[in-house]
């Protein structure tokens, strides 16, 4: 149909994946179905295709897992050039076939957008931003996501060490993690139920790539080749990341959140942008959904208190100490054990 007008489609489709990957081979038909209709059909002779994701597995069990945590961080795309423009433009298709191995950000497939509509201009196309690339451009091979303006919190590229939950610096977080939550949605405190800490499930802290912290910039034009300084950068004194994993009640909402720590005035900067919601919130947050939507992973409604045994505050306390007792437990078990090795 008007096949001289030239079209742009954008398709989202979410109900067999959102909450489970369980359901995704049930796509797989339709998906085949469509491609080789694209195929034959001619349709790929001069169609850009881009099969992508905005996000990987976040309410799933497998979120609670270091693959889950990589998937969140790491979308799937993919990207079909017409043959004639693999023919004709050798050198781009090995710039694109060499990003999918670089750190690249959807900024960046924006970029890529803007650069097809100067794609026929004399001059070198210039990046219209300083945090992105065409993906037709050679990314540099040591991006960092400082460079890609990536938060600590979504890099994927940093090491984080597992620490203790019980470090009182951690509890401290935990705490103030969850007054955080309950600010942010105070100005619906009479329909979002006051979250309390349940427990610390994971703790880590971020530690500085060497060659990263000495990282200054590129020694080539291209930005190809990293130049480093030759002495090392003290930290100590400087911010620290801190990232927890952590439960609240009511509701038993999972989260996870990163924090910058500064141990010059021992405080904590947290903010939205750097959290994340590991389980599924469900109709928990139906009550301000509409109203209120940035509170959703968030809010668990006050009206749902009526339901659920959750909402006598000496079960609440009791279920709390019976669980630190539990891991108090486990602890004097474990180093019991650790005598007869």
């Amino acid at each position: 149909m008007y096949s001289s007008q030239p079209k742009f489609s954008f398709i989202f489709h979410s109900q067999y994946s959102h909450d489970s990957n369980n359901r995704l081979p049930y796509g797989d038909d339709e998906l085949l179905g469509f491609l080789k209709l694209m195929h034959k059909r001619h349709y790929f002779d001069n169609t850009i295709f881009i099969l992508m994701s905005d996000h990987g597995a976040r309410y799933s069990s497998l979120r609670k897992t270091y693959q889950g945590k990589l998937e969140e961080r790491l979308p799937f795309i993919s990207i079909r050039m017409p043959l004639k423009f693999q023919e004709n433009y050798p050198h781009l298709m090995s710039n694109l076939r060499l990003n999918s191995y670089r750190l690249t950000t959807p900024f960046d497939l924006h970029e890529t957008f803007e650069h097809l509509f100067e794609f026929h201009s004399n001059d070198p196309y210039q990046s219209k931003t300083n945090r992105s690339y065409s993906l037709f451009q050679l990314i540099p091979e040591n991006r960092t996501c400082s460079q890609a303006d990536i938060e600590q919190h979504w890099c994927a590229c940093l090491h984080w060490n597992d620490i203790s939950i019980n470090d009182p610096l951690i509890e401290k977080f935990g705490q103030l993690a969850v007054d955080y939550l309950n600010d942010f949605v105070s100005d619906y405190k009479n329909e979002c139920a006051k979250l309390r800490l349940f427990e610390i499930i994971k703790a880590n802290q971020f530690e500085p790539n060497e060659r990263l912290l000495k990282f200054i910039g590129s020694s080539d034009k291209d930005g190809r080749v990293p130049y480093f300084r030759n002495n090392t950068l003290r930290t100590s004194t400087k911010a620290k990341y801190y990232q927890i994993q952590f439960e609240t009640i009511p509701g038993h909402g999972q989260f996870e959140l990163t924090a910058e720590y500064n141990p010059l005035n021992d405080t904590f900067f947290i903010g939205k942008q750097r959290l994340s919601r590991m389980n599924k919130y469900g109709y928990a947050s139906a009550c301000i959904a509409y109203k209120r939507p940035e509170f959703r992973e968030i809010c668990y409604c006050s009206n749902l208190l009526n339901r659920t045994q959750k909402s006598n505050p000496f079960l609440v306390n009791s279920v709390i100490k019976n669980k630190k007792k539990l891991i108090k437990n486990k602890k004097t078990v474990a180093n019991s054990t650790s005598f007869h090795r």
